[in-house]
């Protein structure tokens, strides 16, 4: 039989090709063939990396031939970072196909992944590149099929059932820093991690963690309780934060929120200092700088796992100037606003400042103003009062557009309370319904008073029934509970039913965000110690007030504490007196009430109109007094007369 002299290796070559296994795609190189954006700008595209520079690295780490078992992402909001995690487990369902459990706090969240992202993920990658590797017909809402025993599993962190009865070797912990202890004191960390229990002795397994941060426990190591999850683990990590080169001086080094550099009349200019030479890097060398960064690690060490900052300085997605305009707004949002700038642009957890600073520092930056004046820029004045068996304390507040406040006057009026005619009410009725003078010698009365009907409930109702603009307030405690919120009638006939008219209302105030925000702006340093200005939510003391009043409101702390798994807070009293600190927090309530977080910049600039004289305008006046000097303030807008109502029977039965 004769044979080609080539026909062998020719063979040989064919069959190898065919069953030489298929290289692994890393996961980066995979990210850009195959997952099409769903949202944002660039929807409808194929993923770029020059959209988002610092998620290769982080994809390095979850291709399948890395050797880390922990990937942890302390992120921004708006990052990108989620979008990946979703990619991430289309990955592992084409190029290396197992189970995998994708984790999220609550069922609320999963069904908005899934509708608004992951299916439309699927969807898109299949048509583009024309592949089918989920099959759509074994797949629900939580579940999606991958092979004949293969799975993708949704499941709700929140809920034990949905962490257990599976056996998986990639997971996703998605916003891991809103997962809950369940009510046995269980942590679902644990059970997710046992779900990995298969593959721990060879090391098989692979768990990226990413979420936004939440509460710092003021712990070194993050180990306190309560700790935010997310920079436990990211502590433990090797840290790495994206670093870039200042085109003046070529010097590597991380954007931080103190270098920037902030113009608040045009955010549009706002600049990062570089910590070398002081240029001012602008948003146009930004992006160049980002685009051409680097992750450099922090700490080294056999048991560090890859861990990446990524925050809002280094998103395509945001601007120097969506950066000053998000920590502008957060400066007149109190503790709650600083909370949220450090948590979800900065990608930091965020320490409380509950517990007050010593009474003897406040002390000690009282100011030179007169006490019972209203002082210029004072622009909403109210009043807290706590109502004792023996008298009642008293304080009056100012506060000015940038939640700035001032203490015009705090008095105790001893007397009975038991009865709302007599004793210390007929002094708080005296006090209360004065005129005080402002800066510019106009006289005032208060715009509103609310008063603690936490102990001589019956004696409150009925003194606010009686009075205008005075309101019966009981503190609500507990974490999420509004300033204040509806009001509830506690009037009744003789019958036992609430009254609809002449009703006395009893309006709930929630006092742990106030006491958050009070304590919060007591930290705040200003012009007395050194700073160039006076900071948003300053709070101002005349030199009259003496050292019990301060010790008053200071009187209490936060503690958090964990019992049986689940983390409590509360604020607890360091000393018996506190009743200032509650006029204060009362106070607060009404200035909410009013409109302090409310009014917009017109609002405001019809009370500066009513209360404070016109500027007389020349050559040197700011661009914006000759602006509302040429353009004078409208007016409000007349109220929408109502049509008077025809009684339609009554017509009838004349006819």
């Amino acid at each position: 039989m004769n044979a080609h002299p080539g026909a062998l290796g020719i063979v040989a070559r064919a069959l190898a090709v065919s069953i030489r296994p298929t290289p692994p795609m890393p996961f980066p190189a995979w990210l850009a063939s195959n997952i099409v954006l769903v949202d944002g700008s660039r929807k409808g595209e194929f993923w770029s990396a020059e959209d988002a520079p610092y998620l290769l690295e982080i994809a390095e780490c979850l291709s399948q031939e890395h050797p880390c078992n922990l990937v942890t992402v302390r992120k921004a909001q708006q990052t990108g970072v989620s979008i990946l995690a979703l990619a991430w487990m289309l990955y592992i369902a084409e190029m290396c196909p197992d189970n995998a459990l994708y984790a999220a706090p609550g069922i609320d969240l999963l069904q908005d992944l899934n509708s608004g992202k992951l299916q439309p993920l699927i969807d898109t990658w299949q048509e583009k590149t024309e592949k089918r590797v989920i099959d759509a017909t074994g797949s629900t809402t939580y579940t999606k099929k991958v092979g004949q025993d293969t799975f993708i599993y949704l499941g709700n962190a929140n809920t034990k059932k949905d962490l257990s009865g599976k056996t998986v070797r990639y997971g996703v912990k998605d916003e891991v820093s809103k997962w809950e202890f369940f009510p046995d004191g269980s942590d679902p960390e644990t059970l997710f991690f046992g779900r990995f229990t298969a593959f721990r002795r060879q090391k098989t397994y692979k768990i990226l963690e990413l979420s936004t941060p939440e509460l710092d426990s003021g712990d070194a190591l993050g180990e306190g309780p309560g700790h935010c999850r997310i920079d436990r683990s990211f502590r433990r990590s090797d840290q790495r934060f994206w670093h870039i080169k200042c085109p003046e001086c070529a010097f590597e080094q991380v954007q931080y929120d103190q270098n920037l550099v902030i113009d608040r009349a045009h955010p549009h200019r706002t600049t990062m200092r570089c910590v070398h030479c002081g240029h001012l890097i602008s948003e146009m060398e930004r992006v160049t700088c980002v685009r051409a960064g680097r992750y450099i690690p922090t700490l080294a060490g056999p048991d560090r796992h890859p861990g990446f900052h990524v925050d809002a300085f280094m998103s395509l997605m945001m601007s120097y100037e969506a950066i000053a305009e998000d920590r502008i707004s957060s400066e007149g949002k109190g503790e709650s606003g600083a909370k949220d700038y450090s948590n979800l642009v900065l990608a930091l957890a965020y320490q409380m400042k509950g517990n007050a600073p010593d009474h003897v520092r406040l002390m000690e930056r009282r100011e030179d103003y007169q006490p019972e004046t209203i002082p210029a820029g004072g622009l909403l004045f109210v009043g807290g009062a706590d109502v004792q068996g023996h008298g009642i304390y008293v304080e009056l507040v100012a506060f000015g557009q940038d939640r700035q406040s001032w203490t015009v006057a705090a008095a105790y009026l001893p007397g009975e309370t038991d009865n709302p005619q007599a004793g210390a009410w007929i002094l708080l009725d005296e006090f209360t319904s004065r005129e005080f003078p402002d800066a510019h010698g106009v006289l005032r009365t208060l715009d509103a008073l609310g008063v603690d009907s936490g102990y001589r409930t019956n004696q409150v109702l009925e003194w606010c029934r009686r009075r205008p603009n005075t309101y019966a307030v009981k503190g609500e405690p507990g974490r999420g509970r509004p300033a204040i919120s509806q009001p509830q009638r506690k009037s009744v006939t003789k019958k036992g039913k609430r009254k609809r008219y002449g009703s006395t209302m009893s309006w709930p105030v929630g006092t742990w965000s106030l006491k958050a925000e009070f304590y919060g702006n007591l930290h705040k340093t200003g012009l007395a110690a050194g700073e160039p200005c006076d900071p948003p939510g300053y709070c101002h003391f005349h030199k009259e007030l003496g050292e019990e009043f301060f010790q008053q409101i200071t009187a209490e702390y936060f503690e958090q504490k964990l019992i049986r798994g689940k983390l409590f807070e509360e604020w607890k009293p360091r000393r018996v007196d506190n009743h200032w600190l509650d006029c204060r927090i009362y106070a607060m309530a009404m200035a909410e009430h009013i409109g302090l977080s409310r009014m917009s910049p017109a609002d405001w600039a019809r009370l500066r109109a009513v209360y404070e004289p016109a500027v007389d305008v020349d050559l040197l006046s700011s661009a914006p007094e000759r602006i509302a000097a040429a353009a004078p303030l409208a007016p409000a807008p007349p109220a929408e007369k109502k049509p008077a109502r025809r009684n339609v029977q009554w017509a009838a039965y004349r006819k």
